[in-house]
């Protein structure tokens, strides 16, 4: 039988099949077994496998299908740190939702999750959410920036209901993962999505302003208008791991103004007639987008 991976807790995984029936808990089987040891998101939420039912009410993961989309992250601690950690895997869009307030966003890390969905595959949705706290101009100029280099930005807040229409619709028939960090409202957005509450909420700390984590593991849910989402963990730490695919691809701006460099190979760092540093000096590319451009560049 042919499922997608639903749900994983400690080499417990729950398999939903495609063509209906009940979610059924498997184990994998011997051989895989052992290569998770020491494969690292060998199986994980979103996966399509192959299993076999058993007695007991159980299952049997037979095989597991080739990924054509994640989000990855870099792995926890300094023994990880060199290793891909799949988030979620087949997907077509990633919800990025970031608060404007109670836990203001940081546009190094809205930077961070881009470069992670686009080397992964998937196409990125930034969305700003909890914006009932704030007067709209504080964050304008951010969201004409990332409009200005393509990408689609929502404005959400589960208070007033200002932007679930229009996240429902982008939702529709597709596969989508909500990523972000603790205590940014992603549960709440969910709950606001189907209308009642399908998950639980917690408050942000008032004594620091960081979130605090709400689900304790990825959760995935059918959309009665068609489509499925995956409500994962917030991430307080979230490294990046790209082949320079991401990188590309989530600094357009820098990209293209490398091509008017006086050297090909321009490190955009001390060489003359480097067209990007030129940009900064103008005030047409922000100092920050640049730095933390050769920060991800460096570290990924």
């Amino acid at each position: 039988m042919r499922g997608i991976v639903i749900n994983v807790q400690k080499g417990l995984y729950k398999v939903r099949p495609v063509n209906d029936g009940e979610d059924i808990n498997c184990t994998l089987r011997g051989r895989l077994f052992k290569q998770s040891q020491t494969t690292k998101s060998m199986v994980v939420v979103g996966d399509y496998v192959e299993f076999q039912p058993v007695l007991g009410g159980r299952g049997v993961i037979t095989a597991i299908e080739e990924r054509k989309s994640k989000l990855v992250r870099k792995g926890a601690g300094k023994k990880g740190s060199h290793l891909e950690q799949v988030v979620a895997a087949n997907v077509d869009q990633a919800i990025l939702v970031f608060a404007v307030k109670n836990p203001k966003y940081r546009k190094n890390l809205i930077e961070r999750y881009i470069v992670s969905a686009k080397y992964g595959g998937i196409e990125p949705v930034i969305c700003f959410n909890k914006i009932d706290l704030i007067n709209l101009s504080e964050v304008q100029e951010d969201i004409k920036e990332y409009r200005k280099l393509g990408y689609t930005v929502l404005l959400t807040s589960t208070i007033t209901g200002e932007g679930i229409k229009k996240l429902k619709s982008l939702l529709k028939d597709k596969i989508s993962v909500f990523a972000g960090s603790s205590g940014v409202g992603k549960s709440s957005l969910v709950n606001a999505i189907f209308n009642e509450k399908k998950t639980k909420t917690n408050e942000v700390s008032t004594s620091h302003y960081k979130g605090k984590h709400t689900t304790t593991s990825s959760q995935v849910y059918e959309l009665p208008f068609g489509g499925r989402i995956i409500d994962v963990p917030g991430m307080r730490e979230f490294g990046v791991i790209d082949n320079g695919t991401g990188i590309r691809d989530a600094f357009p701006d820098i990209i293209e103004l490398a091509k008017q460099c006086k050297f090909r190979n321009c490190s955009h760092i001390n060489e003359p007639g480097c067209a990007v540093k030129e940009a900064i000096e103008s005030g047409l590319l922000e100092e920050r987008r640049y730095r933390n451009y050769l920060k991800l560049k460096k570290s990924g």
